[in-house]
């Protein structure tokens, strides 16, 4: 029985300030989002490499946040109650608008669907390449306090597994809902844009 997330922590100088939670997608696991440390180069802050905690069949070292129960059918409270003792403690390491959360695809998922919805104010929010489970129903798409946080969303224009109109009508929903988003489209497919990097560097050194 899977009781806690499994992660690597990396400290890039002082890391007792801010912390950088990073969300692989699927197939992927806790070295998927690992060269974003060196190509990022954000001075002081710790990272956490987070690691689903689904295996996926058939694929060696891959690792989903979510599996079928049954057809159309997803689990959804395993890992939200997963993901939910993961931030508790990290609540008790660090302000929590010291810090950020960066996931790719599904990772993307997890910031749309999850994140937004912590009852803890934070430093930034930054789903790439992401989509939200239920992208159409007219829902509140965050918690209160997560008004004033930076949410950056950025999607590929050519990405053919994940559409960019996902991203476009998450981006819409929370514009019209009064939160403090921006959307950044770049040139690439299903990838991580250095454009969206760059930004996302750049509010967190500051």
């Amino acid at each position: 029985m899977i009781n806690k997330l499994q992660y690597d922590f990396e400290a890039v100088g002082d890391a007792s300030e801010k912390a950088l939670v990073a969300i692989h997608g699927w197939q992927g696991n806790r070295n998927s989002m690992r060269p974003l440390i060196q190509s990022m180069n954000i001075k002081n802050v710790g990272w956490y490499l987070l690691e689903a905690p689904f295996p996926v069949e058939g694929v060696k070292d891959g690792y989903s946040w979510s599996y079928e129960i049954s057809k159309g059918v997803w689990e959804e409270d395993k890992p939200i109650n997963l993901l939910n003792i993961f931030f508790n403690d990290l609540f008790k390491e660090y302000s929590s608008k010291n810090i950020y959360i960066m996931g790719f695809s599904q990772g993307g998922l997890v910031c749309i669907d999850f994140v937004l919805f912590l009852t803890k104010p934070l430093g930034g929010v930054f789903p790439i390449a992401g989509f939200s489970r239920h992208p159409k129903v007219k829902i509140s798409r965050c918690h209160p306090c997560q008004k004033n946080t930076q949410i950056i969303i950025a999607h590929g224009r050519d990405d053919k597994q994940v559409p960019v109109s996902a991203s476009v009508d998450i981006f819409q929903q929370l514009k019209e809902q009064g939160c403090n988003v921006e959307l950044i489209l770049y040139k690439g497919e299903h990838n991580i844009g250095i454009e969206c990097l760059r930004k996302i560097k750049t509010i967190i050194q500051n």
